[in-house]
């Protein structure tokens, strides 16, 4: 490794010049040159970064110093050609934008090198960001599962367990989702009409059908029949990798078209900037990078309302169904979900599964009959 300090035409130049040898193999050498550098401090500065970088690549060329990095990128690899058992391209697109999201300050790091401390560090960052607990966990085992494959495979050596293997996170109870009741849905619906918010249509359809937020995105005119007043929900969008696929539960499904969503339909017919795109609702910047929850969230704050997630105004589609007597079974199906655990939730919110369970209870304490007994007291009272 040398700086060397050379003249051309009367311009002072430095030249960078570093090597770095394989610890497995010593006739093995990595080197690099850099030219016509302008000052030392500079030259002292390439130099630094030609170490780091040459020393990563022997560490590849040794097998034993693989950064995080490259090891999600094999992994990766691993699981587009199959190799990792039944994963759909959904799945497998949403565990490698969580990887990347949130273990991106382990990038550069040797993956051998990252401890439990690392670990730790990442779950209070997923604690200081709010996200609940099932995400931290999901998170959590993404993270194994990579860190598994590696030293099962041999790219990650001399460690036995994944940095986050043995962080236990608290089991506390799941509080209650954030949702709207119905008196709630229709101040906020006429708040955000009233004042033409652009994101309007976008949010009565979701209450209206219980769509998921990427198949909203991808909804075209072609899927919609206002002769059979349903809708073909057959596509979703993915924000991840900006493209069109199958819905989450990948099959198709219809949804009815009720009175207040027909206008809503017509509504976006008569819109001339609509009418002439293919899809039915309008686009937004945000929606496509899949940042749908913010303008929610600030639009009920400026409504003094409680703020909730997008996602939650398909629960208020569910729950208002439930509490009109439509059976969950029709529920999920209507709404494509496939677990009956998410319905259960949604049962309780709603009150169906212990409506009228208190209707004997009809009695207050001067309607109380105690017999004989009350009477005879209260006549021996009068009578002192």
């Amino acid at each position: 490794m040398s700086i060397t300090k050379y003249t051309v035409n009367g311009e002072t130049y430095w030249r960078v010049y570093v090597h770095v040898r394989s610890n497995t193999n010593k006739g093995k050498r990595f080197q690099k040159t850099l030219k016509k550098v302008t000052s030392l401090a500079q030259a002292k500065r390439e130099e630094k970064k030609l170490i780091m970088q040459l020393s990563k690549e022997a560490q590849r060329y040794d097998g034993q110093g693989l950064c995080w990095e490259d090891i999600t990128e094999l992994w990766w690899q691993e699981v587009k050609a199959g190799y990792l058992g039944k994963v759909s391209q959904r799945s497998a697109e949403g565990y490698r934008s969580i990887i990347k999201k949130w273990t991106k300050d382990w990038n550069d790091t040797q993956a051998s090198l990252i401890n439990r401390a690392d670990g730790r560090r990442l779950i209070d960052s997923l604690e200081k960001a709010n996200l609940s607990r099932a995400y931290q966990k999901k998170v959590k085992n993404i993270v194994n599962k990579v860190y598994d494959w590696g030293i099962e495979f041999g790219y990650i050596k001399d460690v036995k367990v994944s940095p986050l293997k043995g962080i236990v996170l608290d089991n506390t109870e799941p509080k209650v989702p954030d949702i709207l009741s119905l008196e709630e849905i229709k101040r906020f619906l006429t708040a955000a009409n009233s004042v033409g918010h652009k994101w309007y249509p976008i949010w009565a359809f979701a209450v209206l059908t219980g769509m998921r937020s990427g198949e909203l995105h991808a909804l075209t005119w072609d899927q919609i029949d206002l002769e059979k007043n349903v809708i073909l929900v057959d596509r979703s969008y993915d924000s991840n990798t900006k493209t069109v696929g199958p819905t989450k539960a990948r099959y198709w499904r219809t949804v009815p078209i009720n009175e207040s969503l027909k206008k809503l339909i017509f509504d976006l017919k008569k819109d001339p900037t609509l009418v002439t795109q293919e899809f039915v609702l309008p686009r937004s910047k945000d929606w496509d990078n899949g940042d749908q929850a913010n303008p929610l969230r600030n639009f009920l704050k400026s409504i003094k309302m409680k703020p909730i997630k997008f996602h939650a105004l398909r629960a208020c589609f569910a729950t208002q169904m439930l509490a009109n007597g439509v059976s969950a079974p029709i529920v999920m199906k209507i709404g494509g979900w496939k677990k009956s655990a998410t319905m259960d939730i949604y049962l309780r919110l709603a009150g169906v599964d212990t409506k009228g369970a208190t209707d004997c209870l009809e009695f207050i304490p001067s309607e109380i009959s105690f017999g004989g007994n009350l009477v005879d007291f209260q006549k021996a009272s009068q009578d002192k």
